[in-house]
């Protein structure tokens, strides 16, 4: 079983992106009015095609110069949970009953889209590492996770999905021979995080995969 130890998109229209990129009402109506006006004025299609390069280029423009991060916001409170994450974590726990430990370093990539969970065991050389992707989709109101491995590919067909109750958030990975919950739990106060890892067996019962408690590596 590859699962072993193992922001949301913006949703909006051209108006909405180039709103939240701080250019201002102004400037939004500057850019959209020029294709308004090559489309809808009884100018020749030449002319339209023409006016219409020239708004796009105008578009661009405006992106350009759009302060850096402020397409981002303020986080969700979704996202805000994920955040806890980032950072240089210690992983100690149980994997098949044996002690293991695993260094782990969370941190945001592709433009703050993912949370990603890098783990490598401390084994030398170490016999595991994956790197788990968790994201919001604030559209569908839920978390997805993608779960990639040195086990390669074939353990990584299956796309989790789940919700947040709280600190505490639930993540179904339905592989072909069973579910897999993995349940992590934020303590925001001490700065330590759980992650429990079950399978779900033929008769619906639901076993201990592996556990694991996260807390702040020392420097």
């Amino acid at each position: 079983m590859a699962h072993q130890p193992a922001r949301s998109s913006l949703h909006c229209n051209r108006r909405e992106w180039l709103l939240r990129a701080g250019l201002g009402v102004s400037g939004v109506a500057l850019a959209t009015s020029a294709l308004g006006r090559a489309s809808n004025t009884g100018i020749s299609r030449a002319v339209a095609r023409t006016a219409r390069t020239w708004a796009a280029a105008l578009l661009a423009l405006l992106a350009s110069i759009a302060p850096a991060g402020s397409l981002a916001g303020s986080p969700s409170a979704d996202d805000a949970y994920l955040d806890g994450l980032n950072g240089h974590w210690t992983m100690t726990g149980t994997f098949g009953g044996k002690p293991v430990t695993y260094d782990a370093a969370g941190t945001r990539v592709l433009d703050g889209a993912w949370m990603k969970l890098h783990m490598v065991d401390t084994g030398k050389p170490p016999q595991y590492q994956a790197d788990v992707f968790i994201g919001y989709d604030a559209k569908a109101g839920d978390f997805i996770a993608h779960w990639l491995d040195r086990f390669g590919a074939a353990g990584a067909r299956i796309v989790a999905t789940g919700h947040r109750d709280g600190s505490r958030l639930v993540l179904l990975f339905p592989y072909s021979d069973g579910l897999f919950r993995d349940t992590l739990q934020r303590n925001a106060q001490a700065d330590t995080w759980t992650l429990l890892i079950e399978s779900q067996g033929k008769d619906g019962v639901w076993s201990t995969f592996a556990r694991y408690e996260l807390t702040r590596s020392k420097p």
